[in-house]
């Protein structure tokens, strides 16, 4: 063992926040030409000697797992289709116990390569459309032909049964398509609609944005497709006062995620980081702030020990963020206050709201983790339930533990002696929570955090 791998898997301290969303940039090369890359892709054969190794990867996947079987890797770009060991890398992840799934422009994937990505065990894709017109897609995208092979690469993998998940970037020129990307990706089966919102960085720092009134307009209407669609998760991305504009519709709407591990809006450095193609750990993907790099150090000391990571946890927000009633719940976008004021903690400039005041209305839900499910409660489960809910993601496991012994309790009035809770019973439970929602939560839990 070497050095570095001594210094990557030694760490033993305490971990108080858990990931549950790691996205890996791959490679900094693509085969497309887009506007509005944050990670300013280069050419396809651009490759870098300095991109972590397939042996590095494993050995990362290895440390996260540790500590955090069911967290969601993320294999991103660039295009991560341009690296040959895509299989390798999902097959040794999926086998740590780790939920593999791939963020890709689709290029690449055709319905053989999709065949073998779900052999290897790769559950889900995340794929990137960001026009119902042709010519546009193609000119954002900057390649003639990209919203054909697009199209081709979301019905392949609809073909061999892998959960698509749709990625669109809010800009001006699709801002009024909104409603028809929902009815586009339902004819296309797709499983989640997230719509991105620009953060200027990258090439994306010569784009003009849309402005906070458009933000505004379109996360209402975001909210009004979410609450009102059967059948397809809608959601919006990098935008946490979608949050806010939830829970002024419905404070008691389940979409509003005011409990749990999605209570607050940006998850960044408390349950998801990034790691680009050269080991370097950052916040988010739109964030060049380094914290370590895993081949200098074990990953989990990075995530427990970085300053910037714990300013991150218990953050002092300035302007309108910091006097704002709805801080726990949302917090702003810091990517975006740093890019507009070169200030971390400053105000999110995309945001409208104009805050009340200092005081917090007692009724207003606040963020907080629950138990990731370690079985010691007064509620019995069998060794074949406990299983179960080990394959449950980590981010979830323990909301719907709770939910599960709160059901067992009530259905046997509150007497604990009584409550037993078999794979049948969780089977049970989830038929009936996709009745309510109108979704299926195979695909939903899967995917809905691709990125």
């Amino acid at each position: 063992m070497t050095q570095k791998q001594r210094l990557r898997t030694g760490y033993s301290g305490e971990t108080k926040f858990l990931p549950y969303l790691i996205a890996v940039n791959l490679t900094r090369r693509c085969n497309l030409k887009c506007e509005h890359c944050y990670l300013d892709a280069g050419a396809k054969d651009e490759f870098s000697a300095e991109e972590l190794s397939t042996s590095e990867l494993c050995n990362l996947f290895s440390e996260i797992a540790e500590k955090a079987e069911g967290t969601l890797i993320v294999l991103t770009g660039g295009e991560p289709l341009l690296r040959s060991d895509i299989s390798e890398l999902v097959s040794t992840g999926n086998s740590l116990g780790l939920r593999m799934v791939l963020g890709t422009n689709g290029l690449g994937l055709s319905v053989k390569i999709a065949q073998e990505l779900k052999a290897s065990g790769l559950q889900g894709v995340g794929i990137s459309l960001d026009n119902l017109y042709p010519e546009a897609h193609d000119k954002f995208r900057g390649v003639p032909g990209a919203w054909e092979k697009t199209l081709a690469a979301i019905r392949a993998c609809r073909a061999c049964g892998l959960h698509v998940q749709l990625h669109t970037t809010v800009t001006h020129q699709n801002a009024d398509q909104i409603e028809d990307f929902v009815e586009f990706a339902k004819n296309e089966g797709v499983s989640i609609l997230n719509f991105f919102f620009l953060v200027c960085t990258g090439r994306g720092q010569v784009m003009s944005d849309i402005s906070p009134e458009q933000y505004e307009d379109v996360l209402v209407r975001i909210a009004e497709l979410q609450r009102n669609t059967k059948s397809l998760m809608i959601q919006a991305r990098c935008a946490p006062h979608f949050k806010r504009i939830l829970y002024q519709q419905d404070p008691q709407s389940q979409f509003t995620r005011a409990q749990g591990y999605d209570g607050g809006g940006c998850p960044a450095a408390t349950h998801y980081c990034r790691i680009d193609p050269q080991g370097n750990v950052t916040p988010c993907p739109y964030m060049e702030n380094v914290v370590g790099n895993i081949r200098d150090s074990a990953f989990w000391k990075i995530w427990d020990e970085s300053s910037l990571f714990q300013d991150f946890r218990n953050p002092t927000l300035k302007g309108r963020c910091g006097n704002c009633e709805f801080r726990n719940l949302c917090g702003g976008c810091r990517a975006r206050a740093q890019e507009r004021y070169e200030d971390l903690m400053a105000e999110d400039p995309t945001c409208t709201w104009q805050p009340a005041g200092e005081q917090m209305p007692k009724t207003l839900p606040v963020a907080a983790d629950l138990p990731s499910g370690d079985l010691d409660g007064t509620v019995e489960w069998t060794p074949e339930a406990q299983k179960r809910l080990k394959r449950i993601p980590i981010f979830l496991r323990g909301m719907i533990r709770k939910r599960l012994e709160e059901k067992a309790l009530k259905l046997t009035h509150g007497l604990p002696e009584n409550a037993v809770i078999t794979p049948d019973f969780m089977a049970e439970h989830r038929k009936q929570r996709e009745h309510e929602l109108g979704i299926k939560f195979e695909e939903a839990n899967i995917t809905r955090s691709l990125s």
